[in-house]
């Protein structure tokens, strides 16, 4: 049980090994209270199409890709070579390759170019795109489609305001833009989650 009485989420030794690997590699990925909370949340809405922003080692991928049912996907985009090579024997080794379609390069030269709705996006890539990728995903994501984005609380800064030191102040204000435009837009309906390092959901609406 942790503090708060709740159990952490299982975990089995292969994403074991994947946090341990990451802890020492100081590789960032979710935590696994956030992975389990993307299970549920596939399991439950059964998406067709999944489009992840961020591979790195495959950890939240691998969440994902394991929820999935039928003939449902994960495509997930990586710009870093050595993660996406990684990412790939990760798959491999967890025998999900069938299920995740690799994109290597940047998101924001790839996502214009990609076919088809996707009803259940996650993004945990650079923070200080965060804006620039939800502008380009809207016209991917069809009314009802999910939205998720990670670590947008950054620490705990986005809530201090006016106790942030100067190097965090641009990436403080420009996740502070995203939590603005996804409460402020008319076709989304959002929340913050105290998940991890705070989780955004939106739902796109007519």
């Amino acid at each position: 049980m942790s503090a708060g009485g709740f159990s952490l989420p299982v975990r089995d030794d292969f994403l074991l090994a994947l946090e341990e690997r990451a802890r020492k590699d100081y590789i960032p990925i979710i935590k696994a209270e956030v992975g389990q909370f993307l299970q549920i949340l596939i399991k439950a809405k059964k998406p067709k199409r999944i489009l992840e922003i961020g591979t790195a080692i495959g950890y939240s991928t691998i969440w994902m890709a394991r929820a999935v049912e039928g003939e449902a996907e994960v495509i997930t985009i990586e710009k870093d070579a050595e993660m996406y090579l990684a990412a790939r024997e990760n798959f491999q080794a967890a025998g999900l390759s069938e299920k995740i379609r690799q994109k290597y390069g940047d998101a924001l030269e790839i996502l214009p170019y990609l076919k088809g709705d996707f009803d259940f996006v996650f993004i945990d890539a650079a923070k200080g795109q965060y804006l620039n990728y939800l502008e380009l995903l809207m016209d991917l994501v069809p009314v009802g489609g999910l939205i998720l984005a990670d670590n947008v609380l950054y620490r705990g800064y986005v809530e201090k305001e006016g106790q942030i030191a100067h190097k965090r102040r641009t990436m403080v204000r420009t996740l502070q833009k995203y939590l603005d435009f996804i409460q402020d837009h008319p076709c989304l309906d959002s929340l913050v989650l105290n998940l991890g390092d705070g989780l955004a959901l939106s739902v796109k609406k007519d």
